[in-house]
């Protein structure tokens, strides 16, 4: 149960909450007084709104991106106050900052925080009708509360400055333990294959999250081998987290065949399983430890597990008396061979938390590193590029600015309390696309309702406003931090402390749940038809754009393998990342679907093909990163022509798949004829491979080695030949 709070409890939005809720609490510290309320309110308001601009990057970036945060609240609040008394001014004013605001997110993930704190501004710019002298005071308040925010965050960056990175790896290591979880009960014969293979592209789309912030954070904050030995401690990492996840999705092992082999001594078969296990165990604990900053000690032992795994397999073979080249010891060699090349890298970034890091290991870990990162680029040309119905954001742009305008008018021809909460609503809950923006409607409307209700019932019987203030206090923070893992909660939450407040400062309150209900419904039902009905964007309409990414980059991917065979050696630059962008374009893939699952049913065009497809994209990927790690990890031989040959199908295959998917089927019938007449000659290859090698005059050891070799690769490329044709066939039945 302790540790099920500390996993909670330890990461960085709870951090980021107890910062909002400083920021937001000093200046009433300060300007309690109530003819100094309204100063108390302005700065209070200002350093909340620009709270969502401090994501984690180098301290130059957060100082820049907070101040900016700060003028576009100061000017908006003045430009939208000023022209409020000349509507002919105001309306276009207001549509064309909430339009290019929400055309910001174009421009990547800092980008879109930014505008969603400028339409938060102009949600917020109604609560208090200010002219004149007051404008520009409440605007110059605003600025200086987001200073204050900014302040705030450094004063808890320099505390401290390892925090955010230090929680953010181990929450990485964790989602990378679920992963090997998973993995490890494949091994259980009743297990929905299915089902686990989808849970398993959920958490690479997260991990895919992970590794990106952790090498922009080692880029941007110029790790290398010279700094300190918190840097060799995150280069390392991230290094080591990717290949544990490459060996961990290599290990695409016909299962069912090996306990088939194996059904005289399951006992053999558990006894991995357990090896597997303990591999996800062992980077639990060292999650753990990392966030309670405590020294790691290694809960198993790893490399006794395999030698007592050895044993037994060599006890197996004597009792049926079986030769080293037997297909059953081949095969389950070849399964140690992965366990060895896991055990060695989580043996690797657990030294580093022990503090045994060594140097050399950063050899070459920290070249081209920055050509990982995903590039943002600023142009004009970017905003331009997208200022059409055929982008997402421009759509969603164009749908929140007409959304936000009816909000506005309701609020100023219905009898509302308090119009600016429609507004504000409407900006939080629309997104995009339309599943969220139901789910958060949904959860939005129950979180005010419950949240008030609690409110409203702890007002009736506390009027000591010391405990009011404590429970506001925690109200705040526990709102903003479980918004981003559980919205209702976090929503129920952040409704109790806006009527905590209100019953502090006013005692009239009585009628602020039913108007906040009110206010809240009409957002919701406005999001709801808004995403319905002006231009909606609904996934089928871009999930072309994704299977071709990921059949894209999977073919890189198969290609540089296929050149990294050829050629040996460390793996490339180029090896490497279509590594990377395979397994990220197969996690965009998985999004996608999952936004289609939450749509009306007719709207989910092509949803069994698209599932299908990605579920096909994610174990070639397994397939081929089996090949990638082996050659990484052996001393393998020549490859033949049949390996190229095979190799050049799949890539036919995956070229011939996007083809369809986009209905263009003019293909190379001559160069099909060609690759044709290697169809259904894998398995003679096979033999004639393992002829070859019994026949040749090579040493026991040599002849075993070349068998493994030529069992794992054969029968990978025999399997990546029947996935690659599976995505053909089903992308024929893709629909436009």
């Amino acid at each position: 149960m302790y540790k099920k709070i500390v996993k909670k409890i330890s990461d960085n939005h709870l951090y980021d909450a107890i910062k909002v809720a400083v920021a937001g609490s000093i200046p009433f510290i300060f300007f309690h007084e109530s003819d100094n309320f309204s100063i108390a309110f302005a700065m209070s308001l200002g350093a909340i709104l620009n709270a969502p601009t401090d994501i984690q990057s180098s301290l130059k970036h957060k100082i820049n991106g907070l101040i900016l945060g700060s003028i576009c609240i100061a000017l908006i609040t003045f430009l939208l106050g000023f022209t409020k008394p000349f509507p002919i001014i105001f309306y276009p004013v207001f549509i064309l900052i909430i339009f290019f605001s929400t055309m910001l997110s174009v421009y990547g993930h800092r980008a879109n925080l930014m505008s969603f704190v400028c339409l938060l501004t102009v949600s917020l710019a109604f609560i208090r009708d200010y002219q004149g002298w007051d404008l520009i005071k409440n605007s110059l308040l605003l600025f200086a509360g987001g200073i204050l925010y900014l302040l705030v965050s450094l004063l808890f960056y320099i505390f401290k400055p390892k925090r955010y990175i230090y929680l953010e790896v181990a929450n990485c290591i964790e989602k990378t333990a679920e992963y090997l979880d998973l993995r490890a009960s494949l091994w259980n014969q009743n297990t929905n294959k299915n089902k686990t293979i989808e849970k398993q592209l959920e958490i690479q789309i997260k991990l895919n999250e992970y590794h990106e912030s952790i090498r922009e954070f080692v880029i941007r904050n110029n790790a290398n081998t010279s700094n300190s030995a918190n840097n060799r401690k995150l280069l390392i990492s991230l290094t080591s987290l990717i290949e544990i996840l490459e060996i961990a999705t290599s290990n695409s092992f016909d299962h069912d065949r090996i306990h088939e082999l194996f059904k005289d001594d399951p006992a053999l078969i558990k006894e991995y399983q357990k090896l597997a296990e303990d591999f996800a165990l062992s980077l639990h604990a060292l999650s753990y430890s990392i966030k309670l900053n405590k020294v790691y000690h290694s809960p198993v032992s790893l490399g006794n597990e395999i030698k007592a795994i050895k044993l037994h397999l060599d006890d197996f073979q004597k009792k049926q008396n079986w030769s080293n080249v037997q297909e059953e010891i081949v095969t389950f060699n070849n399964v140690l061979h992965y366990a060895e090349r896991q055990v060695e890298k989580i043996k690797g970034i657990e030294r580093v938390y022990k503090g045994r890091v060594n140097t050399d290991e950063l050899r070459g870990k920290y070249k081209d590193l920055e050509k990982f990162l995903t590039p943002q680029h600023y142009q004009f040309a970017t905003l331009k590029d997208n200022l059409n119905f055929s982008s997402t954001i421009f759509r969603h742009a164009t749908r929140l600015t007409l959304t936000l305008l009816i909000g506005f008018l309701l609020g100023q021809i219905l009898p509302l309390q308090n119009e600016y909460w429609i507004l504000m609503t409407l900006v939080v809950i629309m997104k995009p696309d339309y599943g969220l923006t139901k789910s958060r409607s949904l959860s939005r409307v129950t979180g005010t309702i419950f949240g008030g209700i609690i409110a409203f019932s702890t007002l009736y019987f506390v009027d000591n406003v010391t405990i009011l203030l404590i429970l506001t206090f925690i109200a705040m923070i526990i709102g903003n931090w479980l918004t981003y893992s559980d919205y209702k909660i976090g929503v129920m939450f952040l409704t109790m402390y806006v009527i905590f407040m209100y019953g502090i400062l006013t005692p009239d309150y009585n009628n602020m749940l039913l108007f906040r209900i009110i206010d809240t419904i009409i957002a919701a039902v406005l999001a709801l038809l808004a995403t319905h009905l002006i231009w909606p964007s609904w996934e089928h309409l871009h999930v072309k754009k994704f299977l071709s990414k990921s059949l894209t980059a999977n073919r890189k991917y198969v290609d540089a393998i296929k050149k990294y065979y050829i050629a040996k050696g460390e793996p490339s630059l180029e090896y490497k990342l279509a590594r990377k962008h395979a397994f990220i374009e197969v996690g965009n893939l998985m999004a996608s679907f999952q936004r289609m699952n939450q749509e009306p049913k007719s709207k989910q065009k092509n949803k069994a093909e698209v599932y299908e497809l990605t579920v096909l994209n994610q174990t070639l990927i397994s397939a081929a990163a089996s090949v990638g790690i082996y050659i990484q990890s052996h001393q393998t031989t020549e490859a033949s022509q049949a390996f190229g040959v095979v190799m050049d199908k799949i890539l036919y295959n995956l070229d011939l798949a996007d083809k369809f998917i986009h209905r263009n089927v003019h293909y190379d019938l001559t160069t099909e004829k060609e690759l044709d007449k290697f169809e259904g000659s894998f398995l003679q290859i096979k033999k004639m491979r393992r002829e070859e090698i019994e026949n040749s005059n090579l040493s026991a050891e040599e002849r075993i080695r070349r068998l493994e070799e030529s069992q794992l690769i054969i029968d990978q490329l025999i399997w990546m030949i029947n996935i690659s044709e599976q995505i053909v066939n089903t992308s024929k039945k893709f629909q436009n």
